[in-house]
């Protein structure tokens, strides 16, 4: 199960009581799925999961939620990403990012 909570809320204080309850469900959670619900939680605009694949090595996908423009494409955003693990999929998510944001923006 993959919890996914924040510990801050601008519209009402976080009691210990509650501090606790999402610090030790995070603590439930094994390495994959804490660094799933940190990818997930970064990256909200992406769909990303992990499975082994048939030879046993864990791939780490992300397919973006929305439809790339023209602009986009050009820039070199793709609409699905993989590694091999999860650091290297964030990398490549913050580059998909960077490359999202400079097609998007308005050019002078």
């Amino acid at each position: 199960m993959i919890v996914e909570m924040v510990l801050t809320n601008q519209d009402r204080p976080i009691h210990a009581a509650d501090r606790v309850a999402v610090i030790q469900a995070w603590l439930r959670l094994d390495v994959r799925d804490r660094q799933l619900s940190v990818l997930r939680n970064t990256f909200p605009n992406w769909d990303i999961s992990y499975a082994l694949d048939p030879a046993g090595h864990w791939i780490w996908s992300a397919v973006a939620r929305q439809e790339l423009t023209l602009e986009m494409a050009t820039a070199g955003a793709v609409r699905k990403v993989h590694s091999g693990d999860p650091v290297n999929l964030m990398a490549a998510l913050t580059y998909q990012a960077w490359l999202v944001e400079r097609a998007t923006r308005p050019h002078p």
